[in-house]
């Protein structure tokens, strides 16, 4: 189940919030969930979308509305996350403090072998508190390597979820194709799709923004768009959007 929550900014709240927040989003949103549940690998949450621009490593919000995708597994669970927001008169963000305007419940797509996505948060690769070194590695994403890495985060956290063997046995399908006309354009204008991002733990890991096309069985896709893709998904790493 998904919801998009839709926020205001106050007027007295500041106008800017670091380009990489998502640490901020989970030091707000996890409480909430740990008061529902002792499980956060359920849940997955977007980065902050709002008109912006981008100044000095910041996002200067250009108007008042702001909005927060959070998606989970169990409906009834979802239900209690939204409102345990809506009970909080404010939302603090860093710096930024948001009031909680309205909800807006988005249907799963039809779900195909073949589907294609854009990243609405930062895709992670390896999880820095496992494998720190390899957590700082940029991949080349149209490499057999990334998508072996995304593969075996999304097979490990689907085991850990109470899949079976046989069941992750069905799942062996699984290729993921970067958006090569998309690459190409930021390679030409000189901008990055791989950044340097920190856990909630403090340490540095990189940090993934691309659309790409993904070939997996539908319950693969399914449990990614309800829980998200990659490394540290329950911090609100990995979200992703269907490219419609």
């Amino acid at each position: 189940m998904r919801y998009k929550i839709s926020f205001l900014r106050e007027k007295n709240s500041t106008n800017t919030v670091p380009l990489h927040h998502q640490k901020l989003i989970n030091d707000a949103f996890g409480p909430m969930i740990d008061s529902i549940t002792n499980n956060r690998f359920d849940f997955n949450f977007s980065s902050i979308k709002a008109t912006s621009k981008v100044q000095n490593g910041y996002m200067k919000l250009l108007s008042a509305k702001i909005t927060i995708c959070i998606s989970g597994r169990k409906d009834d669970e979802v239900k209690q996350f939204v409102k345990k927001i809506f009970e909080h008169p404010k939302l603090i963000i860093g710096r930024l403090t948001l009031k909680p305007r309205n909800k807006e419940y988005i249907p799963d797509p039809v779900f195909q072998k073949r589907m294609r996505y854009l990243c609405i948060s930062p895709l992670v690769l390896n999880n820095p508190n496992l494998s720190p070194e390899k957590a700082l590695e940029v991949v080349d994403p149209a490499s057999a390597e990334f998508s072996d890495l995304v593969y075996n985060a999304v097979i490990e956290k689907m085991e850990k979820a109470g899949f079976g063997q046989e069941q992750l046995n069905q799942y062996a399908e699984f290729e993921i194709i970067p958006d090569s006309e998309y690459i190409n354009k930021v390679h030409y204008e000189g901008k990055k799709y791989a950044r340097s991002y920190k856990s909630s733990s403090g340490l540095p890991m990189t940090g993934y923004l691309l659309p790409f096309t993904l070939h997996a069985h539908e319950d693969v896709h399914l449990f990614i768009w309800q829980t998200g893709i990659g490394a540290l998904t329950e911090e609100g790493y990995g979200m992703l959007d269907v490219v419609r």
